[in-house]
């Protein structure tokens, strides 16, 4: 018999948000993914359908028929108190557009009444405290939450006045149908894959939570890197991993940011490229589109520093994906 384990939870320690697609499955695309601690509360209110009672009296005033029926539970509304303004991140729960400057970079949010609430969906992950739990070797303790499928979110009532402001969403709600699976991040891999008709899933673990990021970052398919050796970049896809759009028979291009290109029509799983000169690229990742238009670009920066084997570093780039300029092949 499997040992039942209880655990006491505390306070609220990081938050990720993932945005997801029309099935409510894990969207891999630019600024699709943010980790945060600034927020000051999760609330979660649970929604019921009371049960209608049936009753029929007889002739002589007695129940003859009575029937209570079952309260039926259709999910969750949330509430989300923040006290740090992130634009990228309220546009990723809302679906509301971010205010760029000239450089193109983030620097606020709008809300716009053209914009429908189910027009985003997204996965609210949250690590709570365990406290008075001892763990194994390094292990730490951790409570998981996971609302894998949530809709309908928007910037609710704030009032500024000589205190701190904090941002409340307000109206989101879980639905029916995730697509989460065990997740499509490595480091918290669901044991089992949910079922699609899980709204909330609560775990203790012994996984740290991940750090924040810096603003919105790339969620990418696993298996799909970027590796940088001096002058030298090698891209792997992930031709074996579970994305459509990097299946064996898929065609996958590379924009490398310097006006050179390559492309692998179905098979490669690596694609090399040495660059010319020292300094900062942006190089792309061009699936085929795909049928549906599914297939997006996924951007990186590479940074060189010296053609002799000076080690460089690549990073997921944090802005949305530029033009793609490799096209596949003509069928």
């Amino acid at each position: 018999m499997a040992n039942a384990n209880s655990f006491p939870l505390v306070r609220g320690r990081t938050m990720r948000v993932t945005k997801t697609d029309g099935c409510c499955g894990p969207e891999y695309g630019n600024d699709n993914s943010i980790v945060t601690e600034g927020f000051v509360s999760v609330a979660l209110t649970a929604n019921i359908t009371e049960a209608e009672e049936i009753t029929v009296t007889n002739a002589n005033g007695k129940t003859c028929v009575r029937d209570t029926g079952s309260a039926t539970f259709d999910g969750y509304g949330v509430e989300i108190v923040f006290c740090e303004v992130q634009p990228c991140l309220f546009s990723l729960i809302t679906g509301q557009p971010v205010v760029t400057d000239a450089a193109g970079d983030i620097i606020g949010f709008k809300m716009n009444s053209q914009i429908t609430l189910d027009s985003s969906g997204f996965a609210l992950e949250v690590w709570m405290g365990v406290p008075g739990v001892a763990c194994e070797g390094d292990a730490g303790a951790n409570g998981y939450l996971l609302l894998p499928c949530l809709q309908g979110g928007v910037i609710g009532d704030f009032t500024i006045e000589n205190a701190a402001i904090t941002f409340t969403i307000t109206g989101a709600a879980t639905k029916d149908g995730n697509a989460w699976g065990n997740g499509p991040y490595p480091d918290t891999l669901l044991p089992d894959p949910l079922d699609p008709d899980d709204h909330l899933y609560v775990i203790f673990t012994t996984s740290d939570p991940p750090e924040a990021t810096d603003g919105c970052v790339p969620l990418t398919p696993e298996g799909l890197t970027v590796e940088v050796s001096g002058a030298e970049v090698t891209v792997t896809i992930p031709r074996a991993g579970a994305d459509p759009c990097f299946q064996t028979g898929q065609y996958v291009g590379v924009t490398w940011g310097d006006g050179d290109e390559s492309n692998d029509p179905d098979t490669g799983t690596e694609l090399t490229h040495t660059y010319l000169a020292d300094g900062d690229y942006t190089l792309q990742v061009i699936p085929a589109p795909g049928p549906d238009g599914a297939c997006i670009p996924y951007d990186f920066d590479v940074s060189i520093v010296g053609a002799a084997g000076v080690q460089a570093a690549a990073k997921p780039v944090k802005k949305a994906a530029a033009a793609a300029s490799a096209t596949p092949p003509a069928e």
